[in-house]
């Protein structure tokens, strides 16, 4: 793998760095639409981030189509592409990352690495640990995250388990990204609350091979409303699924 580095011995998690400008068209989104929400809609930010109930919505901004959604009664919103058009977006930036043939030495696939979905992951606080994995044994199915931008000190960084269950920290860092497949326990750190929402980008990538989808699904297909299966079309829009007998 020439640009992805380990993070840590028995760890199926890496870290590398790319170019600030591949966020460029990203983050001009998530202003016009994301942030010029919070802006316009006083109210909007405290109800989202108020935590103890789940949250589950859809938006159509300046043509702009996201899922918004929690997990649960965590006050942390992932806001999920939902149409080509804000896929495209996501799919774009990890196009331009060119860490395809990287992933494919870390995951069984036959032609392509997929990405299935992108995310923009948005809190400003978080009372407690909340430890998981995002993917059971052989999924094949990594997560990307990055700061969209610079993170406030009293921001959480992300907090996760070593092979010995030693709880280690790993810090976000404009300009790098963390990739994480099964078996990685880990958190978002815990933080008070804070006057800047923090905000990170986050996919789900990996095997284009649809033997793996029954292991995958229950993290893929429960985050977001639109994702694109591993055979490479929109769930719900292919017979791949039924054909394939899963």
């Amino acid at each position: 793998m020439n640009k992805l580095t380990p993070v840590g011995t028995g760890l199926n998690a890496y870290t590398f760095v790319f170019d600030d400008k591949l966020l460029a068209g990203i983050r001009r989104c998530y202003e016009a639409v994301i942030s010029h929400g919070f802006e316009s809609n006083p109210d909007l930010r405290p109800m989202l981030f108020k935590g103890g109930g789940t949250v589950s919505a859809t938006v159509d901004i300046h043509g702009y189509k996201f899922s918004i959604r929690s997990y649960g009664s965590d006050p942390i919103i992932w806001v999920s592409n939902n149409d080509w058009l804000t896929y495209g977006l996501f799919r774009e930036f990890f196009d331009a990352l060119g860490i395809r043939e990287d992933v494919k030495e870390l995951v069984h696939y036959k032609n392509d690495i997929i990405m299935y979905s992108g995310f923009f992951v948005i809190s400003d606080h978080l009372d407690k640990e909340i430890w998981h994995v995002d993917y059971h044994a052989g999924a094949n199915a990594y997560t990307l995250i990055t700061p969209l931008f610079a993170l406030d000190e009293a921001h959480g960084e992300l907090l996760y388990k070593d092979p010995d269950s030693n709880i280690c920290k790993y810090t976000y860092k404009l300009n790098e990204a963390i990739i994480f497949g099964d078996g990685f326990v880990h958190t978002t750190e815990p933080y008070a609350h804070s006057s800047a929402v923090r905000v990170l980008l986050s996919m789900t990538f990996g095997t284009d091979m649809l033997d793996y989808w029954p292991i995958m699904s229950t993290t893929i297909g429960t985050q977001s409303d639109f994702f694109i299966l591993p055979c490479g079309h929109q769930a719900g829009t292919c017979g791949c699924l039924a054909a394939h007998g899963g």
